[in-house]
Parts: structure tokens; sequence; C-alpha cells
């Protein structure tokens, strides 16, 4: 049993730390595959409304595809980018009804939000459209934000061990959301102090964004180019986190070793 295994969590900033040890051991391969998998959204994402869908859906798998390469780095074995597929080598289906189940969470989510902006948000998300100036004045888009935040917390919970529940433990889709909410629910400190963690890097990088902004005199190219960079070094240490979050949480025992997965991506 899955419970008899959840365990508390040491501490949210060791997740981080141990996350971009994970990616210093192979970064131009950490930045290889996470260069590739932003082209392949990108592409995807060129198909309007049915590109969304696709990407949302695949999410989950993609998800289970960084935990494999980041096991296989861990246990010193041989990795190379087609591990970025690996996640839609198990469990197919499941991985599917997740994503599924994602979508359909973001849009309520996004739907519940436009009670605060008139669906301002909702139309920036799905289409790209930017709000106007007068929601930006009158403070509906961070109104509905943060009504957002609030209610896609418990959402984020369930679906953030999930995947690999589904794809390592061979959980249903939905007692993997139920045992992934409650473990997130038990470890809700660490979390806390992951959370911050994270808030606090991403105003440092936009802290930085602005130094170079101001430096660049004001050249918009070289500040999307530095942000793309930026965020291609600290994503792979975020991917890695959540490896090393899952296997705090759910220690690893003979029977949960990872070891046909990374056989089949092979």
């Amino acid at each position: 049993m899955i419970t008899s295994r959840v365990v508390p969590a040491r501490n949210g900033w060791g997740w981080i730390t141990h996350g971009f040890a994970i990616f210093r051991s192979a970064a131009p391969l950490w930045i290889a595959v996470v260069f590739l998998y932003w082209l392949l959204v990108a592409l995807v994402n060129q198909l309007q409304a049915v590109g969304m869908v696709l990407a949302t859906v695949s999410l989950p798998a993609f998800s289970v595809s960084f935990m494999v390469i980041c096991s296989e780095l861990e246990r010193g074995g041989r990795v190379r980018p087609s591990l970025l597929f690996a996640g839609f080598r198990r469990a197919l289906p499941a991985m599917i009804m997740l994503g599924g189940l994602y979508l359909i969470s973001t849009l309520i989510i996004l739907g519940i939000s436009s009670f605060a902006d008139d669906g301002a948000l909702m139309k920036w998300v799905l289409s790209g459209k930017p709000p106007g100036n007068e929601q930006l004045r009158d403070g509906s888009i961070t109104r509905a934000m943060l009504l957002a935040g609030a209610v896609g917390t418990p959402v984020l919970a369930a679906f953030w061990f999930a995947p690999v529940l589904v794809s390592w433990d061979g959980l249903p889709p939905g007692k993997a959301l139920f045992f992934s909410f409650f473990a997130t629910l038990r470890n809700w400190r660490a979390f806390t102090l992951y959370g911050a963690m994270l808030g606090l890097f991403a105003v440092l990088l936009t802290v930085l964004l602005a130094v170079f902004a101001v430096i660049s005199g004001g050249n918009i190219e070289a500040v999307r180019l530095a942000g793309l960079l930026l965020t291609v070094l600290g994503m792979p240490t975020l991917f890695a986190s959540f490896y090393v979050c899952y296997r705090d949480i759910f220690p690893v025992t003979p029977a949960r070793e990872p070891d046909g997965e990374a056989q089949a991506a092979g």
C-alpha cells in the first residue's frame, strides 16, 4: 500500500538544492532536452486551440519523462534526449485521462476567475490576448489571478504526484489524485517553503532582467533572449526538484524502482 510509505518531507529547500545537483551532473543534456520540449510545445501551439489542448493533455506524460531522466542520472545510467518521450511508454490511456482532467480543471479555474475580471484572464491564457489598460488599472486582473491561485492550489496538489504515481506505482488516475493531494497536504510546511523559495528565485530573475534591460538600452529582443536563457537554465532545476520531492515523500522500495521505465525507453 502506498499509504504506508508516505512520509513527512525533510524540507522544501533541500528539494531545490538536490534538484540543482541533478541538473549540474548533466547540464548540456538537460538544456538540450528542455529546449527540445519547448520547441515541440511551440510547434503544437501553432495549431491554435487544438494545439493548446494537445499540449495540456500530454503534460502528465512529459512530466513522467523528466522524472525518468532524473532517475537515470541519479543511478548513473546512460541518458539520451529520446528519454523525453519515456513517459508515453507506460499507462498512456491513464496519462491521457489525467491530462484531460487537468485541462477541464484549468478551464473551470479560469471560469471561476472570470467573476473577478469579466473573463480577461481567461482570454489572456486561452487566446494570448493581453488584458486592456482598464483591467490593469482597476486591479481586476490581479484579483482574478489571486482567485485563480486560491482555487487552483488544491487542484495543483492533486495533480502534483499523480502522473508518476500512475506510471511508477500503477495506481488508477482517481486514486493517484487522492494520494497526491493528501501527501501534499500532509507536507504543507515543506511545500510552503518550497513555493516561497521558487517565488524568491522568480523575483530575482525579474530583477536581473530589469537590470539587463537598462544595460541593453531597452532592447526588447535582447531582453527576451536573456529571459529565454535564464529560463532554460532554471527549468531543469525545477523539473529535477519535482523528482527529489517525490523521492522524499514516497521513499524508494524494490517494488517501486522504475527499471522497467528506463529499459522501455532504451
